[in-house]
């Protein structure tokens, strides 16, 4: 049955769809672009503050920068729906669905003008958009391996760079559509709303028509079938038995150290680069600056780049290799911001720190899955990676916290010891993570397949 699908599906045509449908999910992450623009729409004026141009009024920068991180949370929630719901009408129907929802909460986001409430942005920006955006990522993503159980590392790694991609092109495509220098303001945020969203869901909408679900045993190529289905029933998991092993909580864990990295790399990169390079006079303004803008621009560069090649890399020389390497990577990375003192650093060095993050980021998040595929058997993966994938949202939820200095609705403001004022925590952030890419490290040189009873 599962043989006769195959040979009658051209499985690349799926592909195809998945990654129409990845890059228009990828798009949310280029949310950062918008912030100043939601600001200011809902009744933020530009003033000079102590020689500082700075946004006055409207909609708090905290909270309106913690709109990613909620879409972060409810991304990862929905996976928990977004699964089974495949499994029952069909990865087609749902995408589509998904589709319609994700393009209409981005117009949604029109709505937004003086006097709106938070609550209205964290509604279509974080809790809609980012929900739908988890269900088109992970059920295409899972979906695509389970069609190339012999080539997991590579799709996984097409599939999540066009995810990443996705950032990269629609970052241009809404500066180019605000026109001027590409800034986001309150006179031209509705036209690049519009234009993003119509867009997103052409793309989701058109993809969504080239899919099919997968068979529960896809059988990888071999003359030995009857051997490769026995060694499978040992070898495959429900969600209730892999839940019972410590390999699950272990891979939790380093899923949740891996997704912190987002939060340096996302919404706060800039201010994290200026922080690190410039003088304090400098630190506050830098990030619009047209350098800032080829800075994010090569960091998701590499972002994607690594997804890309570390999927690929992992079909070589195994997942635990490429964790171990990428680890030790972001560790000695979080050393060298930690050992330099605020402003010191060189704008070289910072571009070193931030793509060897940045590509090892795409690179774990890319071969998280075929990992968990790997240990727990590729039939159930769909199921047992949306769990494990709640590690995603944790993640998320920790380091926006970490950032806000516990409060991300008032953030408190920060005092580097070159005099630069941040209402970001970076020193705090640096030492959790690098507690915690410790331990992931000792949990890569030790675990093991667990062996089902």
């Amino acid at each position: 049955m599962e043989n006769s699908s195959k040979r009658t599906t051209n499985r690349w045509l799926i592909i195809f769809g998945t990654i129409l449908i990845q890059v228009s999910a990828g798009s949310f992450y280029a949310w950062s672009i918008f912030n100043n623009g939601f600001m200011l729409k809902s009744g933020g004026v530009v003033q000079t503050v102590g020689g500082v141009k700075k946004i006055v009024g409207g909609l708090p920068a905290g909270s309106v920068s913690f709109t990613f991180t909620l879409g972060m949370l409810c991304l990862s929630l929905a996976t928990l729906a977004g699964i089974p719901l495949a499994k029952k009408y069909g990865i087609k129907i749902i995408a589509l669905c998904a589709s319609v929802i994700y393009g209409l909460a981005i117009l949604g986001l029109m709505m937004i003008g003086k006097g709106s409430s938070i609550w209205m942005l964290w509604l279509f920006g974080g809790v809609l958009l980012g929900a739908m955006n988890g269900v088109l990522y992970l059920t295409t993503l899972t979906n695509a391996i389970k069609w190339f159980p012999e080539k997991k590392g590579l799709i996984s790694g097409i599939s999540v760079a066009s995810y990443g991609l996705g950032s990269f092109i629609f970052k241009y495509i809404d500066m180019a559509i605000a026109g001027g220098n590409g800034a986001i303001t309150a006179e031209n945020i509705d036209r690049v709303l519009l234009w993003w969203g119509i867009l997103a869901l052409i793309l989701a909408g058109i993809g969504s028509f080239f899919l099919k679900d997968a068979p529960d045993n896809m059988a990888v190529p071999s003359s030995s079938n009857n051997n490769l289905d026995t060694a499978a029933d040992k070898t495959n998991f429900t969600t209730s038995e892999m839940l019972r092993t410590s390999q699950a909580y272990m891979m939790f864990f380093c899923l949740t150290t891996a997704v912190m990295f987002m939060g340096l790399l996302g919404a706060a990169v800039t201010n994290m680069a200026a922080a690190g390079t410039q003088a304090p006079s400098e630190v506050s303004v830098w990030g619009g600056t047209s350098a800032a803008a080829t800075f994010v621009a090569i960091v998701a560069l590499a972002n994607t780049i690594g997804r890309f090649i570390m999927g690929w890399l992992s079909d070589i020389t195994g997942r635990k290799t490429v964790f171990l390497i990428t680890f030790t990577i972001q560790l000695l990375a979080l050393i060298a911001l930690l050992l330099t003192k605020p402003g010191a650093m060189s704008m070289a060095m910072m571009y070193v720190v931030v793509i060897a993050m940045a590509f090892c980021f795409g690179g774990n998040i890319t071969v998280f899955p075929t990992f968990v595929s790997d240990y727990f058997g590729l039939k159930n993966t769909s199921r047992n990676y949306s769990m494990i994938y709640q590690g995603f949202g944790i993640g998320a939820i920790i380091v926006g916290f970490l950032m806000a200095s516990g409060n991300p609705l008032n953030p408190q403001k920060v005092v580097l010891s070159d005099g630069a004022v941040l209402t970001q925590n970076f020193n705090l952030t640096y030492w959790v993570l690098l507690i915690m890419v410790i331990i992931s490290l000792v949990i890569f040189a030790f675990i093991k397949k667990p062996v089902k009873k």
